[in-house]
């Protein structure tokens, strides 16, 4: 199944740079024309990427860093952007996890359903302080001091510190900066 998928992946790709081809219209090398070919060109293998309504949105749904899921990632870029990572499935549907990270007001954000039980979490994770600052449930309560009387709070605080350090490291491994650079680029 994966190696069909990634025929058809290549086959989609070629067809698009054929048709890609055949516009007339004079380039520069200097202007960006949208996602470049040398970027497309230099992504992994399991990685696409495109812009929609002035997003770039990546999906990975072979080197994502957790097991089980790809990625799809949206960066805005310049003033106000953010790196928003999806968590999919390995046919890409995305799954209501995410991580989001807002760099200009050093704020991550991590979102996770436990559909077992039918709840969800919003982590508020301060960067510049590297430190859980509040916790909600799926109705938006503030459940931050029953998860601390609870002892659940120094738990939830350490998994998050991975998954960030996680996220940082593959993606300085695949997309050669640090999501904050990727962020910040205009």
């Amino acid at each position: 199944m994966k190696k069909r998928l990634a025929l058809l992946l290549v086959a989609g790709i070629s067809f698009s740079m054929l048709v890609g081809c055949t516009n007339n219209a004079p380039q520069t090398g200097n202007q960006p024309q949208g996602i470049q070919e040398e970027v497309k060109g230099n992504l992994p293998e399991g990685i696409t990427v495109e812009e929609v309504e002035g997003l770039t949105v990546y999906t990975d749904l072979k080197n994502s860093p957790f097991e089980d899921s790809g990625l799809k990632i949206t960066l805005k870029k310049g003033d106000g952007g953010y790196a928003k990572f999806v968590k999919t499935d390995l046919n890409g549907a995305e799954t209501a996890d995410y991580y989001l990270f807002d760099y200009e007001n050093k704020n991550f954000e991590k979102y996770y359903y436990v559909s077992a039980m039918g709840t969800a979490y919003h982590y508020y994770y301060d960067l510049g302080n590297a430190k859980v600052v509040k916790v909600e449930n799926k109705e938006g309560a503030d459940v931050t001091q029953s998860l601390k009387d609870s002892g659940r709070l120094e738990g939830a605080q350490a998994t998050i510190e991975k998954e960030i350090e996680e996220l940082e490291s593959y993606y300085s491994t695949y997309y050669k900066m640090t999501i904050e650079e990727a962020v910040a680029q205009k």
